[in-house]
């Protein structure tokens, strides 16, 4: 049984959901201060504050867009490749950690692996960036590759942590 684990999010999600969240924070709060302060105090002093505390806020919801709208696009490519393409399972799956990202002390990694595809040629891909927290169950990881059947550079990588039925990894120790 294969199942989708938290710990496979990528690190751009993680910093879009906290983008949206500060800039919409953010934005609200220079949005209350202009309302409360533009009455009260001056017209100037409540601009200025809705400019800046609300233009950062914008920014950040702005950023947050941004990467939320890449994820949805890689997201959108590869329910088209689950749909049209070729589906191979990977095999010599190596993680290969990236020290430049790290989200709770624990580094994002690219997933290299090799898939034989219809020709029988042996095909070395690598996926994209996520997250992995479990140091020393490698092996249960699985890889399915979907590639488009015109353009065979045009492919996704799914990772998967595969775990019984009764909530155990299911790693082979020999």
């Amino acid at each position: 049984m294969y199942s989708r684990e938290p710990s496979f999010r990528s690190p751009l999600t993680v910093f879009g959901i906290v983008a949206l969240c500060v800039g919409g924070f953010l934005s609200a709060i220079g949005l209350i201060l202009f309302l409360v302060l533009f009455p009260n105090v001056s017209r100037l002093g409540g601009i200025i504050v809705l400019a800046v505390v609300g233009g950062m806020g914008l920014i950040w919801l702005i950023i947050g867009l941004i990467i939320s709208g890449i994820n949805a696009k890689a997201n959108s490519k590869l329910m088209h490749l689950k749909d049209t393409g070729d589906s191979f399972q990977a095999e010599d799956i190596v993680l290969i950690p990236t020290n430049a990202v790290r989200v709770n002390n624990n580094p994002a990694v690219f997933a290299e692996c090799i898939y034989v595809n219809n020709f029988g040629q042996r095909c070395r891909v690598r996926s994209r960036m996520f997250m992995w927290n479990k140091w020393g169950q490698e092996k249960a990881l699985r890889a399915i590759v979907y590639v488009d059947r015109q353009d065979p550079s045009f492919y996704a990588v799914e990772m998967s942590f595969s775990v019984e039925a009764n909530g155990q990894v299911d790693i082979d120790y020999s």
